[in-house]
């Protein structure tokens, strides 16, 4: 199953933005963790519905987080954690706010609810694969 199809598959489970990012990271990583998912529905359609930071940006540094951050006491987050995290933000700064006009889901749907179907499943594709790119840059992936 394509990436694609995937995302479509798990959009129609009801999982938007940030969760999908999530899970499309716990697929690759042969995971399963519900918890994790139900908590990153805070942060789709930009914070709990409010219309904040688009969920693909803040699901995506969650997603390298969970490769590169800290877990537990006992562990040390990758010292290159802050800089890939800022390096995906310019990345969708320069990308996706000069395309659409800002960050922000109203700014990318432009008042239109059937950009959502057009452009958020771009977002989220290419979202991943800026962060997978990231992570493999550091070899962590």
């Amino acid at each position: 199953m394509s990436d694609l199809q995937r995302m479509l598959e798990l959009s129609n489970q009801g999982l938007a933005c940030a969760q999908i990012m999530m899970q499309l990271a716990l697929d690759a990583d042969g995971q399963e963790n519900a918890d994790l998912i139900r908590s990153l529905g805070a942060l789709n359609n930009g914070v709990g519905n409010c219309g904040l930071v688009c969920g693909s940006l803040t699901g995506a540094a969650c997603v390298i987080s969970f490769f590169a951050g800290q877990g537990a006491a006992e562990e040390m987050a990758d010292p290159a954690s802050d800089a890939m995290i800022q390096e995906l933000f310019a990345w969708f700064k320069n990308t996706v706010g000069e395309t659409y006009g800002g960050i922000t889901c109203p700014e990318i749907l432009q008042g239109k609810e059937a950009n959502k179907l057009d452009r958020c499943p771009k977002i989220v594709a290419a979202s991943m694969d800026k962060t997978i790119d990231i992570l493999q840059e550091q070899q962590l992936l």
